[in-house]
């Protein structure tokens, strides 16, 4: 592994001039501060603000009456090889904190825009070719001393808050083999909890949960059961030992219930009719204890999928709502195959399942009690069979990874969805030979649109089960969404447009061109009693696939009506020692 310590040097150069002028020393987050995180309004401590994952900001400054006068306040740009940005920044104790492609972090001073210090890893070579979907990073997480962060080689590294040295690091997996890790973790009482990619790669899933303090091992959960575990006979022979069932997407923590959700994806290979059965648990949202790791109980969406239908994509979201009579402790989530899904988060029983797109012919339908898919077999690619299109969504969604928000006060859940289908033909069974590293049985694959509209922005009303409004795009969307007291939601597009929708009519208010698609997921915090937005703008990821060209960039915006920006003897440039001295007669 190449050297850290030149980056290191560097690092500690930047936040050096910026404490000199700096506020004082940050108070630590602590496990209280996470599970009370609703309570404090002005900071976003975790990667969807509180563990329910509501990405629901109480401040209220902004409003569909005033948003028309935001502007920015200030930007930066991240830099690097602009391969896309989808993360969620954090905001604590006046300092942004955000990370960039190839895991790269920045921690920010919010009142002027200038770096307090800066971290970039280094890899080994070879590490793109093994990489799916880009070298993104969806975001950080916070706890006493340190910042936590993915690398993409699997590493898990604590970064010291103060000026963001390494205290540790631990390693996860050999990236050779295909996985990588690209999510943001999640801090449950003192563990660090991880997942990882690599679905395609022939890999097994699994979560694993780290020492805060120390970065030690703890516990590691698979999401595909081995031989004597249930759920083990859903997989023909040795096929559970590749199965996939990756942990790209960050999971959420109900504190009350002490229970950690995690969602896994798509069975491996792409061949279904080689690994008969339903595949548990692929495709399915599970239940851990958080201090053990054993598995409490999981719910599966696409059983013995041979479409690429991700469970885990996007993370979902608990809410406490009465539906039909009945108080229920909920989880919400808009599925990769074109549904969205309400179960009792207790013990993840089944409620009820809607449509988010017209014309899903996968399936012949949901089981209203169960909630168990029937696949249709007319739209299922057999191995060495014909091709089948169009089938309905894409392998992409639906909605993929990109967060939704919900309003507790108006009890709508937002969400961002893609109206599109696919063709399919599955390789010859013969074909398929795992190599380490290398793809693991994928099918022959094309992407349709089905329309002149291709996103949608949506509302839906959990309660009264029905959509409240939609806001479509030309183009796809691969925005998370941020909804406010204030009653707007923001969201953005791949054309870079970063936008305020009215949370209650669907009116798109205000719209500013970022310069480059927006794949990441906005937030909104407080500082010195003002309300700003900030926002992560530049394509990458999976909408680099479908665009010949595109404007590619890497910024972070930063919005507020009336914001001010301070000014500061801080600089963003690091100056080569001894370049241009200082002349002295």
């Amino acid at each position: 592994m190449k050297s850290l310590s030149k980056i290191a040097v560097l690092g500690a150069a930047t936040v050096a001039v910026g404490l000199l002028y700096a506020s004082p020393v940050q108070a630590h987050v602590e496990t209280e501060d996470l599970v009370n995180a609703d309570a404090n309004k002005a900071e976003w401590l975790m990667y969807g603000r509180t563990y329910d994952n509501q990405r629901f900001s109480p401040l209220t400054e902004i409003t569909p009456a005033n948003v028309s006068e935001m502007t920015p306040v200030w930007a930066f740009s991240t830099g690097g090889k602009f391969a896309g940005l989808e993360g969620t920044p954090l905001f604590h104790d006046g300092v942004l904190y955000v990370s960039a492609d190839y895991a790269r972090v920045f921690a920010i001073d919010a009142r002027t825009g200038m770096v307090k210090w800066r971290y970039v890893p280094e890899y080994d070579e070879g590490l793109d070719a093994v990489v799916c979907c880009g070298p993104s990073n969806r975001g950080l997480a916070l706890k006493g001393d340190f910042v936590y962060v993915q690398l993409l080689d699997t590493r898990l590294v604590a970064l010291n808050i103060a000026d963001g040295t390494v205290a540790w690091e631990a390693t996860m997996d050999d990236w050779r083999q295909g996985i990588a890790s690209t999510g943001a973790p999640l801090v449950v009482k003192d563990h660090v909890i991880v997942g990882h990619a690599g679905g395609e790669f022939g890999v097994r899933g699994y979560i694993r949960s780290y020492n805060a303090q120390t970065g030690a091992l703890e516990w590691t959960a698979y999401t595909i059961p081995g031989p004597g575990e249930p759920g083990n006979e859903t997989w023909p022979g040795d096929t559970w030992m590749r199965g996939g069932g990756t942990t790209w997407v960050t999971g959420i923590y109900d504190p009350e219930l002490d229970l950690l959700y995690w969602g896994a994806g798509n069975p491996a290979p792409w061949n279904a009719d080689v690994r008969l059965g339903d595949n548990l648990w692929s495709n399915s949202l599970i239940a851990f204890d958080p201090d053990s790791g054993d598995i409490q109980w999981g719910f599966q969406f696409t059983p013995n999928d041979p479409f690429d239908y991700d469970g885990n994509a996007p993370g979902p979201i608990l809410i406490d709502v009465t539906i039909d009579g009945e108080a229920i402790k909920a989880m919400v989530q808009s599925n990769r195959n074109g549904f969205l899904y309400v179960l009792n988060r207790e013990n993840g029983e089944f409620i009820y399942a809607v449509p988010t797109i017209d014309g899903i012919n996968w399936t012949t339908g949901i089981d209203p009690v169960t909630g168990r898919a029937s696949i249709d077999m007319t739209m299922y690619p057999m191995s060495g069979g014909p091709k089948i299109e169009p089938i309905i969504p894409n392998l992409e969604g639906g909605t993929n990874w990109f967060p939704a928000a919900y309003n507790p006060d108006l009890g709508y859940i937002f969400f961002n969805t893609n109206d599109w289908a696919m063709m399919l033909k599955a390789i010859p069974e013969e074909d398929i030979v795992y190599v380490p590293g290398e793809y693991y049985g994928l099918h022959d694959f094309q992407a349709y649109r089905l329309g002149e509209n291709f996103g949608y922005t949506k509302a839906f009303d959990v309660a009264n089960k029905k959509f409240v409004w939609e806001v479509p795009s030309t183009e796809m969307l691969f925005a998370g969404l941020l909804a406010t007291k204030g009653g707007l939601v923001f969201t953005g597009d791949e054309r870079g447009f970063f936008m305020a929708i009215d949370a209650k009519s669907g009116e798109v208010l205000w719209r500013f061109q970022t310069g480059s698609g927006i794949n990441a997921s906005p937030i909104s915090y407080e500082l010195d009693g003002k309300q700003y937005v900030a926002i992560l703008s530049g394509m990458g990821g999976d909408p680099l696939y479908y665009y010949l060209e595109e404007p590619k960039g890497g910024m972070l915006w930063v919005f507020a009506i009336d914001g001010v920006l301070q000014d500061s003897p801080a600089s963003n440039v690091v100056p080569i020692p001894g370049a241009v001295p200082l002349f002295e007669q």
